[in-house]
């Protein structure tokens, strides 16, 4: 059976607050409220999309120890998408010394139109804000091996998908994808070469360099892979997924500009 996407089933009871306090200004039952919200996914969507929620945002300090990443990105996506309305392009990084404008915010803020697209993005996002690795032991030529996975770095999710059968590489298939927009998307300059610190990438990427039209080419491959999988129309995820396999350099257009605007400073310390 298709699930129904909702905003309302990643937030928490204190992003429910946040979100009524914020938005809410001519009543103070907040109790009553968010608890009608609970009931009321269509209601809290039509809540997040207020530019109050932003600015907020913007003024509080220490705003990622109070509302959960998924409700933070969120309200950064609806910001870019409004931002990208407004404008004709984005700079594209060519090299470590050169940037271009690129006029492709009319078709780039088309695609955060899409409700669906724009929670599984902020879902990508708060999923890199936290480390999960798993430890699997595995016989191959005779002998036993016992090795660590990280789910963020994409080597090693690549290595343990092919130590499963084909029906059951859903999971990894995607995240390859996720990985792969996420990296093109909030740090595309460390992939361009314009940065000489590997710091980062080593977390996430692994031991084989790749380039940002290699990721591109990757995300496009494992999206639509996925998208084919019983799992992704059970998740009410195979359009979202088809999606970015067709629109993968326009998906990340979004994040690239979420980066630069938003977190910047911020991406070595919220990012796992």
């Amino acid at each position: 059976m298709k699930v129904a996407m909702s905003y309302l089933q990643d937030l928490t009871e204190a992003d429910l607050y946040f979100i009524v306090k914020t938005v809410v200004d001519k009543r103070q039952d907040y109790d009553y409220i968010v608890n009608l919200l609970k009931d009321k996914p269509d209601l809290v969507d039509i809540m997040l999309e207020d530019e109050k929620l932003f600015w907020r945002v913007q003024e509080e300090e220490d705003i990622f120890l109070k509302i959960s990443p998924f409700l933070l990105f969120t309200i950064l996506l609806m910001q870019t998408k409004r931002d990208l309305e407004r404008t004709s392009y984005t700079m594209e990084i060519i090299s470590k010394k050169e940037c271009i404008p690129v006029f492709d915010t009319r078709d780039t803020a088309a695609l955060l139109q899409n409700k669906d697209l724009r929670a599984y993005l902020a879902r990508i996002l708060a999923s890199f804000t936290k480390v999960d690795s798993t430890t699997v032991v595995y016989r191959a030529r005779g002998l036993t091996y016992q090795r660590q996975f990280s789910e963020l770095n994409f080597d090693d999710v690549l290595e343990l998908a092919g130590l499963v059968d084909l029906p059951y590489r859903y999971d990894f298939y995607k995240r390859l994808a996720d990985i792969s927009l996420f990296l093109t998307g909030i740090f595309p300059e460390y992939l361009s070469g314009s940065t000489d610190d590997d710091q980062i990438l080593s977390r996430f990427v692994g031991q084989k360099k790749r380039s940002i039209h290699d990721y591109e080419e990757e995300g496009r491959r494992y999206y639509d892979l996925a998208a084919t999988y019983d799992e992704a129309k059970e998740q009410g995820l195979d359009k979202v997924l088809s999606l970015l396999a067709e629109k993968f350099t326009t998906a990340r257009k979004p994040l690239n500009y979420l980066a630069e605007n938003f977190i910047y400073k911020y991406r070595d310390r919220w990012f796992a």
